[in-house]
């Protein structure tokens, strides 16, 4: 996990050294030998949306690398979309957004993949909240050590650590629905998401104060 000084943040802020990517919908799980179409978000700094970048999807399954599919501009600012099937000889799929503004990259929770016709996993609170807080770029600034096997991604010290904190939930929800912040964007996340979001980093605590 990389650990960076304030000092260091300040000197590639000053740069433009660094970008979040944000998934806007994120999957619980694909029917293998269907199509998908994935759309994110890349901003510099956490919050100015990034247009002109050349971004790439990679995919792999446990066995072997499936390849790497260019992603292509959509008419909302900053947003991208590419489109994929997901493989039909796997149980999950790996998905890796390579932004294309430096090494800003996101690796999501592995996919599950489902035959179709079979009954989709069931995940629990847990499992979706962490898998949303991912995909949607938080533990880029806020490192979380409640994660459970973390992909792989770059991390930067901008927000508070909250692993272990156990925030409220109600707390949770207003901060992420209403950032209210020149530093943490509005994600436009809907009420599932912030409550998925809220149930992971509150531990199940209920309330409106933090500690």
């Amino acid at each position: 996990m990389l650990k960076l000084a304030p000092a260091l943040i300040a000197g590639l802020t000053t740069m433009g050294g660094w970008a979040v990517v944000t998934v806007k919908e994120v999957p619980e799980y694909f029917v293998a030998g269907q199509s998908y179409t994935l759309e994110f978000q890349i901003r510099q700094h956490g919050r100015t949306l990034l247009n002109g970048l050349r971004p790439t999807l990679e995919l792999r399954t446990s066995q072997r690398d499936i390849g790497t599919i260019a992603a292509v501009p959509k008419s909302a600012e900053g947003t991208y979309a590419v489109t994929f099937t997901a493989p039909a000889s796997a149980d999950r799929v790996f998905l890796t957004i390579q932004s294309g503004f430096k090494d800003a990259r996101l690796r999501l929770y592995p996919v599950t993949v489902v035959a179709a016709g079979a009954a989709h996993p069931s995940m629990s609170r847990i499992e979706r909240g962490q898998a949303v807080f991912v995909a949607k770029g938080c533990n880029t600034c806020h490192v979380n050590s409640d994660l459970s096997d973390r992909p792989d991604n770059p991390a930067l010290t901008v927000g508070p650590a909250l692993g272990g904190r156990h925030l409220p939930t109600e707390l949770v929800i207003q901060k992420v629905k209403h950032p209210d912040s020149t530093i943490m964007p509005d994600l436009g996340l809907t009420d599932a998401e912030a409550a998925a979001i809220a149930a992971f980093v509150s531990g199940g605590q209920t309330g409106t104060s933090g500690r």
